[in-house]
């Protein structure tokens, strides 16, 4: 097995300067990008030289570039100058890195690889206009905004599997869903203290859809004041629902990397770490009073 160096030669599209220093960008994608090279590597006499290594390097830019669009806020409004120079930045560096997987893949001469990703990015953003629609008509409970916040972290990674060796293709879905999932539970526990990033999060759509109509009408009006949502996180135990989430995944994880039949991706293991630090040492931040 080659060395993974994916986010090494990832560094020189995403890390800019003016970049770093004016806007927030988001984490690079690793565990679904070493997922996709392991396991395209594993088939390399289907695939021709350093293919495994070039479709995951694409894939996780055209992954960036999404997340950052995602964080463009869309509130109206007056905005500072620092504030108008990070959205028109987060614009502009989404543009760029999505452009780059097309440039890159043109340069190889990879013309349908192009294709499989444009096609999963229609994909992704229809379904991401389909759940805005869900969410501005309150119709959605936190299990199912979940899994689509998972179908959207998955599918361009999912591009691919037709590359992957038909007998690994079964472990390979499993174990990306399941770190998907990891990806995006440690998302919404880290935004989980900032009510304003939290409350279209998992957390808020676990407590809609648990509440009762007084707590729904709170909700979907906006009246939900800090300490009335902090009961409410309390009450129907939203961050303990994350945890377990949590929890449960990375056990799924550990039962598929413990097969005899998937021996060779004990590597795996290692990306759990930061998800096993979050369960032993988390405990609820939000108290009454």
């Amino acid at each position: 097995m080659k060395p993974y160096r994916v986010p090494q030669l990832a560094k020189k599209y995403v890390e800019y300067d003016m970049i770093q220093q004016h806007t927030e960008m988001p984490a690079f994608p690793d565990n679904r990008t070493r997922l996709l090279f392991v396991f395209l590597n594993r088939n390399a006499q289907g695939l021709h030289a350093s293919e495994d290594e070039l479709y995951a390097l694409v894939t996780s830019l055209v992954q960036m570039g999404l997340d950052t669009h995602d964080m463009i806020d869309t509130l109206s409004g007056i905005r500072s100058p620092e504030e108008m120079r990070s959205r028109q930045l987060k614009v502009l560096a989404g543009d760029y890195f999505s452009s780059r997987f097309y440039q890159l893949l043109a340069l190889a001469g990879r013309i349908e690889a192009i294709s499989k990703l444009s096609d999963a990015v229609c994909e992704v953003n229809a379904g991401k206009m389909s759940l805005y629609w869900e969410m501005k008509n309150f119709r959605l409970d936190g299990a199912q905004y979940l899994s689509q916040m998972v179908r959207f972290k998955q599918e361009l990674f999912l591009s691919f599997t037709s590359l992957i060796a038909e007998q690994d293709q079964e472990v390979w879905k499993q174990l990306l869903n399941e770190f998907s999932l990891c990806d995006t539970l440690m998302e919404e526990w880290e935004k989980r203290a900032e009510p304003d990033k939290s409350r279209f999060g998992y957390m808020f759509w676990h407590i809609y859809g648990n509440g009762d109509q007084h707590e729904q009408l709170q909700l979907s009006e906006g009246g939900a004041k800090t300490e009335v949502w902090r009961k409410l996180v309390l009450k129907y135990k939203a961050e303990d629902a994350i945890l377990d989430k949590l929890r449960t995944a990375v056990t799924h994880i550990r039962q598929v990397l413990s097969d005899e039949q998937n021996t060779g991706i004990e590597e795996f293991e290692c990306m759990l770490e930061p998800f096993l630090k979050l369960l032993h040492s988390s405990h609820p931040v939000v108290r009454e009073g």
